[in-house]
């Protein structure tokens, strides 16, 4: 699951990632824990990053750009992307093709060329998982379910919205995760389980 990676990254804003080659650095050397979760991602690690690059886990997570490349090599980037971006309310959402082996160049050209998008949706022509990333979010849902993989970073509200959505809509969930800042993450097991997770009251986010 992508969430664990999400935590990690989060509980250590300061580690600087490193890619030398096919070799992640780390530095300070995280908590354990950290370390064998980031160990587990190397290979999407390694793929989000740029030769010889040094990122801070905080620009990771801040950066949509970034955080679309890491989490779509996670996810598993062996068919073309479609991408689609929505830059403003009213404004028709942009779609491009992504070739498998430029997703992570087209970040880094996109993050420092193109201003910051309220929602961002990356999915491969297969459809075998779906990232959908918004302005502002808070809360990270992982679902497999119908054979589809599903990560969803959204607002609060709107992640209780889609839970409510796909208790109605959707097959219940093979795998099914949910994570707030702060917080663990959290497995449950099923749709409603992980809403009313959502409707606890959340810990102080940091």
């Amino acid at each position: 699951m992508a969430v664990d990676l999400l935590h990690a990254l989060h509980e250590n804003p300061g580690l600087t990632l490193h890619r030398a080659g096919e070799r992640l650095g780390l530095a300070p050397t995280p908590p354990e824990e950290a370390r064998l979760t980031l160990s587990r991602h190397k290979a999407a690690l390694l793929r989000g990053l740029e030769g010889g690059e040094r990122v801070e886990a905080g620009a990771l997570l801040s950066s949509p750009w970034r955080l679309a490349a890491v989490l779509g090599h996670a996810l598993g980037v062996e068919a073309p992307l479609v991408l689609t971006l929505y830059a403003r309310e009213r404004e028709e959402p942009r779609r491009y093709l992504v070739p498998p082996g430029n997703l992570t160049a087209h970040a880094a050209w996109a993050s420092q060329s193109l201003p910051l998008p309220r929602r961002l949706h990356l999915s491969p022509s297969t459809g075998a998982w779906a990232l959908d990333l918004r302005e502002g979010w808070e809360v990270a849902v992982e679902a497999l379910a119908g054979g589809t993989r599903y990560l969803l970073l959204l607002p609060h509200l709107e992640a209780r919205a889609w839970l409510e959505a796909a208790g109605k809509g959707l097959v219940p969930p093979e795998e099914l995760s949910v994570w707030r800042r702060g917080e663990t993450p959290f497995t449950a097991r099923g749709w409603e389980e992980a809403l009313a997770r959502l409707e606890e009251v959340p810990h102080a986010a940091r």
